[in-house]
């Protein structure tokens, strides 16, 4: 088996996005768990700003299921779809209701895992 070089740095360059939304919900997590309690927001911004997190947290694990039972079957995967849209909307709109560095973080996170989720929807 033979690796053609442009085949190598794709893998390099999807690898390197895949790593930085990653990276930026784990600091949106360590921000949530450090930062958070020390910041002065209104109690509805730190409401909107968990469920954001929690939306875009689950758009990693939705990221990841592709790669499961549900890459193999057709109807679970159309299934799996529709949950993409929804987290990634819900994420988007919460997470600017937040404050700091990490909501940039966590913004391009979500971007970042959209767009990947988006071009594995397209390769079936």
């Amino acid at each position: 088996m033979t690796i053609r070089p442009h085949t190598s740095v794709a893998l390099v360059v999807f690898g390197l996005i895949i790593l930085a939304a990653f990276w930026g919900l784990a600091y949106a997590w360590w921000h949530f768990r450090v930062g958070l309690p020390k910041e002065p927001l209104p109690l509805w911004r730190r409401i909107l700003a968990t469920i954001g997190l929690a939306a875009v947290s689950a758009q990693a694990i939705l990221f990841f299921l592709p790669w499961t039972r549900i890459g193999r079957d057709p109807i679970l995967f159309g299934k799996w779809a529709n949950w993409v849209d929804p987290t990634f909307l819900v994420g988007v709109l919460c997470v600017l209701a937040g404050k700091g560095r990490s909501r940039w973080w966590l913004l391009s996170s979500s971007i970042l895992l959209f767009m990947i989720s988006y071009l594995l929807m397209l390769t079936p």
